[in-house]
Order: structure tokens, then C-alpha cells, then sequence
């Protein structure tokens, strides 16, 4: 198969992106793949193409109903119209036509959501027709370990197995080592070598500027769009809140004079269409947002992405900052931050993670009103209980997981046979309190990388278990102040350790180091997240056997 030849034709480009015609091979050749690709490298492509070529329908995994939308209207404005979404937005008369469709065999990619493919009518369905591949998008989202875990996401490694175990594709920017590993486990293809490509991105400039006030922000802010190093063009600035996000439009439009919109997860639906059309159409110069922006912005010489606030974590970072350059021109991402800003972090954290009595209420309130045929539904159980809905959902996926409920059509539970019965079921919630520690170790992991002396680029090259050994990257505010700037020729690495190798320690056991410099040393340990230490403070595994 002349697959540039298809390329051409489907999409009108000439070549490939590096490692997206590897992808597409092994996709075609059946093999099982898991592909860890830069944002920007065109992900969607390795499995739109094959897709394509490939006889019967495949299905797409993906966590935002957003970006389905603009996988959806780009391949329909490329005259590509038998695909189709399958998500909450329907309504019955069109699901059910959508359906039909699907049952047709006249649909070639069917993008879903995880939570939909809970549906055993639907599972049925998907029996029902030559499914070719399966793709898992934004797959960190089936790691505890990932940065935006998606409890819905850990029942993919069952409808693969209920859907005759087809080829499955695997795809994210965002996987360190550990992440990658659980990746392919939770899938069930743990003998995948996966392909790494591209977590350099020598376009972007990385810096950071650390505030002692609050008001100095501001003035960092006001620097950077007034002073003699201005940016450039249209960028984003993230807000870890709502409340900061608002603050800082209102600074730029009202004090600078810089056309600016918010963009947060409250606004109306039209609301955010307006400020994501001024974006595209560079009516304004930012968009001032919290984390609900950016997913599937398919939008090439963003210049500048600027963080007001410390993010939780190196993986939102790099996938946030990411967005900037995708053209391959000089960009910048900036990083603004107070050491406090962990404290925000630490908040968001303390609402992701279910205590043993949030998880006894939910289980008592589904064992009261779950007898009904119909069960009780995710938006009762958020009226009797109050809880944030992200830990609801988790709180609900472990009671799944474990055997105390299931699903009773449309998010509605009920208790299982099992769980009527056996009154002694048992609930292991040790994992969510490693996870807990885990995400905030990652935590002082962003607040290392906003606080290093060093290269910046080679921080996050190591974090994501990628060896880089220049001396001076010259894109980054550490290495454009150093005196060796221009002197990049390699070099062995800083201190005694590589990247993965495995290290133990007598308090924290068995771990895989991530980043080594001088006498320091950045491991991470299963059971507790990253930890940096002493470099004599480890044996190598060989030295111990």
C-alpha cells in the first residue's frame, strides 16, 4: 500500500510528520501500538488515515466531547463525512438514528466517550460489525499514575476483550516511563515496545519568573507585553481559578490596553464559542483561561503561552505550554509563580480523592435508593451528597471496579448480586492514598522545575525518561544567561546515574531514576512519587543482588 500516495489523496499533504508513518504501518500491519508524540505532532492523523483504508468501523476513544467536535469538523471540511460521535450531547432521536448508522457498516470512525462504552446495548452493537482497530486517545487518562486520570477509562481493557481483542492504538503527548507502563497493562498489551518521538520542542523558549506578592505578578505581566523583551503576537495566559483568570483579563484589557477574553469552564456554550472565534481570528491577543481551554485548539502560531500560576504538575505543564509554536517558529512559554501557589494545588488535590467515609456514604445512599429498577443516577447523588462531581466519579468507579455496583443504563447505579449477598466485601482504597502522595510529589516536581538553576529543557527531557546531554540548549532563560551559551557539543551525563536506571533505597524501595545532576539525584519510587536525593543516598539494583 502507497500510504503517501493515501496520504495525498485523503488529506492533500505531501509527507508525513517523524514517526507518524511508523505509526500508520503498524496500525495497518494489525500490531498492537502505543505512541507517545509531542502535541502538535498529529496524532489524529495515525489513526484517521489507516481508518480510512482499512475495511470496517473504528472506534475512537476520547475524554473531551470538544475535541470530538473538532476531529469531527475538520474531517468533514476535507469532505470526509461517514464519521460520527456518540456522546451525552445527543439527544434520543439522534442517537438512535446515529445508531442505525453505525449498524448500517456505513460509518468508518465512530468517536465515543469511555463513559458511553459502559453501555452494554452499545457494546452489543459494537459486536455486531468488523471493528479493525481501537484507539485509546489521551490515553495517561487510564493511569492513576497520568496527570488527568478518567476513572471511566480503566473499563477499556474489558470491551476490548468483549469486542474479539481487535489491534488496539494507544496515543498521548503526555507518558513518563511509569505512566507508559500502566498504559500498556490497563490495556492488556504489556508486550508493546511503545514509539517515543519528539518531546524536544527546540522552537520553544522556556522561562520562568518568580513573584514574591501577588501584585508582582502583575508586574511581571505588564513587563512582558510593554517592556523591550515584549511578546509577540497571539498567546494564552493560564489561571489555575476562575477568580484569578477574570483578574488578570481585567488587568490587561483595563490597565495595559491589550485586547484580551476569559475563557473558564462556567461560561455559556455561546459564550465560549465567541472567545474561542476571537482567538482563531486574532481579533484579540489573549485569552486569559483555567485549564478548560486548549484541548483540540487547532490553531499553529500561537506565540506565547504564559502560566499566572504554578500547574500541579510538569505533564499539564508541558501539555499546556506545549500549545505555543506549533508552526516550528520561536515561541515562548513563560512561567509565572509564588512558592504559595502550591497551596491552590494542594486544595484541588484534597477534592480528587475519596476518605473511607465518602465512599461509605455513596455506597449507603446507592444501597438505599439503588433497589429501584431504574437505580439512582449520578445527578441524585450529587444533590443527597454534595460532593465534587470528579470525586463522585471516582468514588463510583472504585465501587465498580471492586464489585459493589453497576451500571443501571444512562449514569445510574445499583448494588450488584454480589454485594446484596456478601455483606464482607472489601474495599482496598491504599492505592488512592500512593496515588495522593503520588500527585504530590509531582507537585514538587513543577515547583523543582520552576526553581532549577539548570537547563530547562533537559529537566523535562528527563522527567518524561529522555536522555539530553548538551551542555547549553540556548532556548531557555538558564542556558541563554550561562557563559557557555554556543558551547553544545554532548557530553556524559552530570552525575553517577543514567536515565531508568534502577535504583534502591532502604526506606522507599525500588526505583527508576529520572533525572541525575551533580551530586543530586531525582528517582521515582512506586510507593511514595519522586523523590530528590543525595546521590549516594541509592545503590544501584545490581550492587544489592
Amino acid at each position: 500500500m502507497d500510504l503517501r500516495a493515501a496520504l495525498r489523496q485523503k488529506f492533500g499533504f505531501e509527507s508525513f510528520f517523524p514517526a507518524q508513518e511508523e505509526v500508520v504501518e503498524r496500525v495497518i500491519a494489525g500490531e498492537d501500538t502505543l505512541a507517545i508524540l509531542a502535541t502538535g505532532a498529529g496524532k489524529s492523523l495515525t489513526y484517521q488515515l489507516p481508518a480510512l483504508l482499512l475495511e470496517g468501523t473504528t472506534i475512537v476513544v476520547s475524554p473531551l466531547i470538544a475535541l470530538m467536535k473538532d476531529q469531527l469538523d475538520m474531517l468533514r471540511e476535507r469532505g470526509i463525512r461517514n464519521v460520527i460521535a456518540i456522546n451525552s450531547t445527543l439527544s434520543d432521536e439522534q442517537e438512535e438514528a446515529a445508531l442505525a448508522r453505525i449498524a448500517s457498516g456505513a460509518i468508518k470512525i465512530v468517536y465515543t466517550t469511555p463513559e458511553k462504552l459502559e453501555d452494554e446495548a452499545f457494546i452489543s452493537l459494537l459486536q455486531s460489525i468488523h471493528v479493525p482497530f481501537f484507539v485509546v486517545d489521551e490515553a495517561h487518562c487510564i493511569s492513576q499514575w497520568g496527570h488527568d486520570f478518567r476513572p471511566a477509562y480503566l473499563g477499556l481493557g474489558n470491551v476490548i476483550q468483549k469486542l474479539g481483542l481487535p489491534p488496539v492504538l494507544a496515543l498521548t503527548a503526555t507518558a513518563t516511563p511509569a505512566v507508559r507502563e500502566d498504559i500498556l497493562k490497563q490495556l492488556g498489551i504489556e508486550h508493546v515496545k511503545p514509539i517515543v518521538r519528539g518531546f524536544d520542542r527546540p522552537n520553544l523558549i522556556y522561562e520562568a519568573r518568580r513573584a514574591d506578592k501577588e501584585a508582582d505578578k502583575l508586574k511581571i505581566i505588564s513587563s512582558l507585553f510593554t517592556g523591550e523583551d515584549a511578546l509577540q503576537g497571539t498567546g494564552i495566559i493560564y489561571a489555575a481559578t476562575i477568580k484569578n483568570a477574570l483578574h488578570v483579563r481585567d488587568f490587561l484589557t483595563d490597565q495595559l490596553g491589550v485586547p484580551a477574553a476569559v475563557y473558564h469552564s462556567k461560561l455559556h456554550k455561546h459564550e465560549r464559542t465567541a472567545v474561542h472565534e476571537l482567538f482563531m481570528n486574532e481579533n484579540i491577543r489573549a485569552v486569559v483561561a483555567t485549564n478548560a481551554f486548549g484541548l483540540g485548539i487547532d490553531k499553529a502560531n500561537i506565540r506565547f503561552v504564559l502560566h499566572y500560576d504554578l500547574p500541579g504538575s510538569l505533564e499539564a505543564y508541558t501539555q499546556e505550554a506545549g500549545r505555543s509554536g506549533r508552526d516550528g517558529l520561536p515561541s515562548r512559554c513563560v512561567l509565572i509563580y509564588r512558592m504559595s501557589d502550591t497551596r491552590v494545588q494542594n486544595y484541588f488535590l484534597t477534592g480528587k480523592y475519596p476518605d473511607v467515609e465518602e465512599v461509605q456514604r455513596v455506597f449507603g445512599t446507592i444501597e438505599v435508593f439503588g433497589d429501584q429498577s431504574t437505580g439512582v443516577s449520578m445527578i441524585d447523588l450529587r444533590k443527597i451528597l454534595q460532593l465534587p462531581l470528579t470525586k463522585l466519579k471516582v468514588i463510583l468507579a472504585l465501587l465498580k471496579k471492586a464489585g459493589f455496583i453497576e451500571s443501571l443504563g444512562r449514569s445510574a447505579y445499583g448494588l450488584t448480586d454480589a454485594a446484596r449477598k456478601n455483606r464482607e466485601l472489601f474495599l482496598n482504597l491504599t492505592n488512592y492514598d500512593t496515588k495522593k502522595a503520588y500527585d504530590q510529589s509531582k507537585l514538587a516536581m513543577m515547583l523543582q522545575y520552576a526553581e532549577t538553576r539548570s537547563c530547562r529543557r533537559k529537566f523535562i527531557l528527563n522527567y518524561f525518561g529522555q536522555d539530553y546531554d548538551r551542555i547549553n540548549c540556548g532556548a531557555c532563560d538558564n542556558c541563554l544567561r550561562s557563559h557557555t551559551i554556543g558551547n553544545t557539543q554532548s557530553r556524559a551525563s552530570d552525575g553517577p546515574f543514567r536515565i531508568a536506571d534502577v535504583v534502591m533505597h532502604p526506606t522507599f524501595g525500588q526505583g527508576t531514576v529520572e533525572r541525575s545532576e551533580k551530586d543530586l539525584v531525582t528517582v521515582l519510587f512506586p510507593s511514595v512519587g519522586y523523590k530528590t536525593l543525595l546521590a549516594s543516598a541509592v545503590t544501584r539494583e545490581e550492587a544489592i543482588a
